[in-house]
């Protein structure tokens, strides 16, 4: 606790001298000069509260990871995204703003907290390589509310375009159930926004038997329709940005976990297609994550290319209330294992030389992919917390630097 309670000590008061704000709001946090460097987003959680950093290191693989003297203080909750050569610190539970990180001539990180929305954002993507995708989801979800769209440019780190969609044609049924925003892919000319419905009272989920995807016009931003489809259930989980993928010949594939987030699971898990530009769920694509070899639960998942995901697999069997445990274990974010799924061949490869772990809960998955391998971060039984790096080739798992945080919310890499 000492440690935990010096580091974030220090770390305030850097972040106090650094960003004693300019007319600019940009600063710099002044580091060995480099043309890349890894970026984190850490956490440093206490009893009383969570406190949330970003850092630049040069390298992930060896020795200790710290805030000793070091590190960029963020306010409030974050989630973290990358587009092109930017590290985004994402606000959220209220905080608006999105704190842009690039990489300084002197190996520094540039920050700039210059962009700030009307809304707390849901979901923030990168679309192409110029151009970021943002959508918020009110709390407010009545006939006259609207879902909001943003596209940022990445290279001037402002909002360029905007677009509203009103509810009821999401969702119609207003009056009892919210939408909670999964993920959002665009494919041609076409945005594809996986969710689920919640009761708007009592917070269950009624309709785990079935998966919803909305499909917009872009960039005009209006609702073209929402299909629906019974194999599986909803695709994707609050907040963690895992219900849909694109391929590079713009096929769409929504991951349905029938786990984490929800008050019950009523399918198995599984994985639909949309075929690329299409409107409705390809009928001759179905792929139960669970009864194939190496099978079980997608819950977090980056696309790792070449019709691949990325992904931690959980492999908890599911138990049903008894009276005592609320809502069972549908929840659960836990037994995980790194592994390597092919959404063409429908297989799924375990990652060697990584252990089984626990989940960061309801937040994007912590995994960045750089060239032929993939960055990660694994808290062990004893709360030891250590990035492992993964060959996409043979899924073998390296193990890298230890981290000392409560947790890695994000990784990236940017360069100049």
């Amino acid at each position: 606790m000492k440690t935990i309670l010096k580091t974030m000590l220090v770390a305030s008061v850097i972040v106090f001298a650094s960003c004693s704000s300019d007319d600019d709001n940009t600063t710099t946090e002044t580091t060995t000069p480099t043309t890349s460097k890894f970026v984190l987003g850490l956490g440093v959680t206490t009893s009383t509260e969570t406190t949330n950093f970003v850092l630049g290191v040069d390298d992930l693989m060896t020795g200790t990871i710290d805030l000793q003297n070091q590190g960029i203080l963020q306010d409030g909750y974050r989630d973290y995204a990358t587009g092109g050569n930017t590290f985004y610190s994402i606000g959220g539970l209220g905080v608006t703003d999105v704190n842009t990180y690039t990489l300084a001539t002197d190996g520094g990180l540039n920050v700039n907290n210059s962009l700030t929305f009307p809304l707390q954002l849901d979901g923030f993507e990168q679309i192409n390589t110029t151009t970021m995708l943002g959508i918020s989801v009110p709390q407010d979800q009545t006939a006259n509310a609207a879902i909001q769209f943003y596209t940022i440019d990445i290279e001037t780190n402002a909002i360029v375009n905007t677009g509203q969609v009103p509810f009821e044609g999401v969702n119609p049924d207003t009056a009892n159930n919210r939408i909670f925003h999964t993920g959002m892919q665009i494919s041609g000319n076409k945005l594809y926004q996986t969710f689920y419905l919640v009761n708007k009272d009592d917070f269950n989920t009624p309709n785990t038997d079935t998966q919803y995807v909305a499909i917009y016009n872009y960039p005009e931003f209006t609702l073209d329709r929402v299909i629906s489809d019974n194999r599986f259930g909803p695709a994707g989980a609050f907040n963690t940005q895992s219900g849909v993928y694109t391929t590079e010949n713009g096929d769409i594939f929504t991951v349905s976990n029938s786990n984490f987030g929800f008050t019950q699971a009523t399918k198995e898990a599984g994985i639909l297609k949309i075929p690329a530009g299409g409107t409705q769920f390809d009928p001759n694509y179905t792929f139960n994550t669970e009864n194939v070899t190496n099978g079980g639960k997608i819950i977090h998942a980056i696309y790792a290319g070449d019709g691949k995901l990325f992904a931690a697999v959980s492999t908890k069997v599911l138990e049903g209330p008894d009276g005592s445990n609320g809502f069972g274990n549908v929840y659960s974010d836990t037994n995980l294992k790194l592994a390597i799924v092919d959404l063409n061949l429908k297989t799924i490869t375990n990652v060697s030389s990584a252990p089984e772990f626990t989940g960061n809960g309801g937040r994007s998955f912590a995994a960045f992919k750089d060239g032929n391998s993939v960055y990660t971060a694994i808290t062990d039984a004893n709360g030891t917390t250590n990035i492992y790096r993964t060959d996409l080739n043979n899924a073998t798992a390296t193990k890298g630097a230890q981290v000392d945080a409560s947790f890695v919310g994000g990784i990236s890499k940017i360069a100049q």
